[in-house]
């Protein structure tokens, strides 16, 4: 079945199809003939159909979109396998044939959720749920849903900013995922019986499709055998911090990275300012302050309201003052009120310059499209006495309304 925009359009075109036919026997004066009658029932009937049909679709949509972005319910057993399961044992099993039990279990369930996709777990599965956690309704930052955190980045959110801003991430998707977009409509005065001007239907949609994101690790033989959970979870930081250093890296970078999903700033529509002439302790502060009248500019200031800002950014905005000698901009990790974080994913260049984003990053979506696929190679660190795990997610990102964000490069002299 149509989606309920083209349902629309084609309800529409039977209308007007029909008001033509109507409006013609009356410009002739004359009844319709037999065959305009079967046909002028034939568009009354799919009308209505269509309008039944709409409602239908509509509902569905509305349903789909409410389960995509609604909070996750951890349960108990879920708790309860997170804290049962080991990655080591696993990956001993894995290596050895012998994979059974709880690891057995979910690593099948990874390998049906890949299936899903259309893809292949070439290695040991983790299934999407194992690797998330989410935050309770109530304490959610975001305007539209709770922030979704993948679990194996938990001790890293210090260090990652992609999953700290308040974006909307989507886990656990299956397939190419589109996501409507309602434009702007338009309203004007008319006078008492002048024809009322076309609005716009504007819609526009953005497409999340799996993009391979990849990292490694080596890990001990002997670590392995001892199956020891302080090892265990030294592995899963640094595979966290692999990953969310690079997703930090591509999503906000000045420019797009070569084969992984468009950098916010490189988005089509972002704006931009052009910043002040370089003052110590001042200019810094002004350009957030550019970017923030940029946004109202744009109706934007609403929302998730973040900057992300290069960490060279950091000393001057420290140092930066509202009122001489009176009130300091920038307050612990606040400027003007707005959370900031820092990230050398911000594009930095040398000790010249460094850039910054600011926006409302509920308009930021992230999909993650199944679970984790780890490959497993014993042989190529084999002299060390270790082995290879090589972590691959696919995931993507985009933004439904581009003109939501700010974009500057600083100079820091």
């Amino acid at each position: 079945m149509k989606n309920s925009v083209e349902l629309r359009q084609e309800r529409a075109t039977s209308i007007s199809d029909a008001n033509v036919m109507l409006e013609l026997c009356k410009t002739e004066k004359r009844d319709f003939t037999e065959a305009e009658q079967v046909s002028y029932d034939g568009k009354m009937t799919l009308i209505d159909k269509l309008k039944k049909d709409i409602e239908t679709v509509e509902r569905q949509e509305s349903l789909n979109a409410e389960m995509a972005l609604k909070p996750k319910v951890v349960t108990k057993v879920e708790k309860e396998e997170k804290r049962g399961y080991s990655l080591f044992k696993a990956i001993s099993g894995f290596m050895d044939g012998s994979l059974s039990g709880l690891e057995k279990e979910l690593h099948d369930e990874a390998v049906t959720e890949a299936r899903s996709a259309g893809r292949t777990i070439e290695g040991l599965g983790i299934p999407s749920r194992l690797l998330e956690s989410r935050t309770d309704v109530t304490q959610g930052t975001s305007a539209i849903a709770p922030t979704v955190v993948m679990g194996f980045q938990d001790a890293l959110r210090e260090a990652s900013v992609f999953n700290r801003v308040g974006a909307n991430i989507l886990t656990g998707l299956s397939a190419d995922t589109r996501l409507p977009i309602t434009g702007k409509q338009t309203v004007a005065w008319e006078g008492e019986v002048d024809a009322a001007a076309d609005g716009g239907n504007n819609f526009g949609k953005l497409d999340l499709t799996p993009l391979r994101l990849s990292s490694y690790v080596h890990i001990s033989k002997q670590l392995i055998m001892q199956n020891g959970m302080g090892a265990q979870a030294a592995i899963v930081a640094d595979l966290g911090r692999a990953a969310g250093a690079k997703i930090d890296a591509a999503m906000f970078a000045a420019a797009d990275v070569t084969t992984a999903p468009g950098s916010i700033a490189a988005t089509t529509n972002v704006g931009t300012i052009t910043q002040n002439s370089y003052t110590a302790n001042a200019s810094i502060f002004d350009d957030f302050c550019l970017a923030e009248s940029e946004l109202a500019v744009n109706e934007g200031l609403a929302g998730n309201l973040a900057y992300v800002a290069n960490p060279k950014l950091m000393k001057d905005l420290k140092r930066s003052a509202q009122v001489a000698a009176v009130t300091v901009g920038s307050q612990g990790n606040l400027v003007n009120g707005y959370p900031t974080y820092y990230t050398n994913g911000c594009t930095s260049d040398g000790a010249a310059s460094a850039d910054f984003l600011f926006g409302d990053f509920s308009k930021l979506f992230i999909g993650m499209f199944g679970g984790l696929d780890i490959t497993i190679d014993p042989y190529t660190r084999a002299a060390n006495g270790e082995i290879k795990l090589v972590i691959n997610q696919y995931i993507d990102w985009g933004l439904t309304q581009p003109k939501a964000f700010v974009k500057a490069t600083s100079l820091t002299a």
